[in-house]
């Protein structure tokens, strides 16, 4: 009576309609990652509180070596005082983000738009300092709680639907995100990469749709999520691989109409197009940031192996085609392996390393994506075979495991995304793309 009585409260709870039991193996994989998620942050928390109390006592003393810390928070202010700005990208430090990505975050702007107008007339001030004066402002903690639960809260509805969990693997895959280390990460930022992953989600959860409405949706947050942050648009490979090329034509309009149109919230519309565009560039091409060990891009490890022999080598006309030509080489092959794939779960990977290699810049948040890999993993983990249920278990692991982030170098989460992303389109290759041309061959003969 007592079991009638939970599946008929289940079936009355809109979120976990439909919702599929996790097999043994399932919940096993669910519970280690959750139980070492929740620990991996609370070890990384005592570190974290051990170095603060270090970095004060130093700063106390007069040395200045951690000032940095007052900008954790930066990402989120920086973004924000864009926002309330008349032309974001005319600032002393110019955005260089898609004005998209902007708008996203004026409506927590405005929650502290008298704590930006009272440090507007201070000049010489870097985002550091401004973030360090900000963030003392009630205004400003009301302003990321709510950024950090409207997302927190929006991924996990979506992720519950879309793998259709029961109530307690909801809670354990809760657990499990919230405290991962890209995560945890990307509210320390503040980034606005939260609403690219939430778009791509919605994307992956409507795309297959029997309306054409709700798929017309999808076609639309796909958009949405590129325009925040470009290279999402590379799931777009879930469409090409059902031979959809007139949505993906639609989608490419409604991400170049949304790119645009988004300019004209600001005063100088159009105007500061190519700005941005200088901005980017500067961005981009900055090589402090190509030289971080924080920096997860694939130019960024080729830049960092290249300078350890010749410096000025990377300065040199070769090297940015030989970058160039690596970066190609690594679009097409993960483009023809992903389309030709019948895995979800390899699409998924070679996608998601895609979105995490190809930007010249790609710091820590951007793993965020593995996230989508990893349901996957999840989903298919009774289809795996032995060893690549461990070798895949233990590289979620150390990119999810917030300790790893107290080092401060992110070169060998880089790695394990591109073993990932090879041994996948090796399997692509293996299995579907070789069948497939020998099968053409042997029509052509007979």
């Amino acid at each position: 009576m007592t079991s009638e009585n939970q599946i008929g409260r289940r079936e009355k709870c809109k979120l976990f309609r439909g919702a599929a039991s996790l097999s043994p193996e399932q919940n096993r994989v669910l519970n280690i990652f959750s139980y070492s998620m929740l620990f991996g942050t609370f070890a990384a928390m005592l570190g974290i509180i051990l170095y603060y109390v270090y970095a004060f006592a130093s700063l106390y003393h007069g040395n200045s070596d951690f000032n940095w810390l007052l900008g954790i928070f930066s990402d989120f202010v920086s973004i924000m005082n864009a926002a309330l700005a008349d032309s974001p990208y005319l600032l002393e430090d110019g955005a260089s983000y898609p004005a998209i990505a902007i708008l996203v975050l004026y409506p927590f702007a405005w929650i502290c738009r008298s704590v930006f107008s009272s440090y507007a007339g201070i000049e010489g001030m870097d985002i550091d300092e401004l973030t360090s004066r900000v963030i003392r402002h009630s205004e400003f903690w009301v302003a990321l709680v709510l950024f950090f639960l409207i997302c927190i809260s929006s991924i996990l509805i979506i992720l519950i639907k879309k793998y259709k969990l029961g109530p307690i693997a909801s809670l354990k895959a809760a657990i499990a995100v919230i405290t991962s280390a890209p995560f945890v990460y990307a509210i320390m930022r503040g980034n606005t990469i939260y609403f690219a992953l939430i778009f791509l989600l919605l994307f992956l959860l409507l795309y297959d749709s029997p309306k054409a409405w709700v798929r017309e949706i999808a076609y639309l947050c796909l958009a949405l999520a590129g325009s925040i942050k470009i290279y999402p648009l590379f799931f777009g490979v879930f469409l090409l691989r059902k031979k959809k090329i007139f949505a993906s034509c639609r989608v490419a309009v409604y991400f170049g109409a949304i790119s645009l149109i988004a300019f004209y919230f600001f005063p100088a519309g159009m105007g500061d197009f190519d700005v941005f565009l200088d901005n980017l560039g500067g961005f981009m091409s900055d090589t402090e940031r190509l030289l971080s060990m924080r920096n997860l891009s694939a130019s960024s490890l080729l830049y960092k192996l290249v300078y350890l022999f010749s410096p000025a080598a990377t300065e040199t006309t070769a090297f940015n085609v030989v970058n160039l030509a690596i970066l190609i080489l690594i679009f097409l092959v993960a483009s023809v392996t992903a389309v030709a794939s019948r895995s979800r779960f390899s699409r998924s990977v070679i996608a998601s390393a895609v979105v995490i290699l190809i930007p010249t810049i790609s710091y820590f948040y951007v793993l965020i994506f593995q996230i989508i890999p990893f349901m996957e993993y999840l989903m298919t983990y009774g289809q795996l075979p032995t060893w690549k249920k461990r070798l895949y278990g233990c590289l979620f692991m150390f990119q999810f495991l917030s300790f790893f982030l107290l080092p401060q170098c992110f070169i060998p989460h880089a790695l394990t995304v591109i073993v990932m992303m090879v041994l996948e389109e090796k399997e692509a290759v293996s299995k579907d793309l070789i069948p497939f041309f020998q099968k053409k061959a042997s029509a052509k003969a007979e």
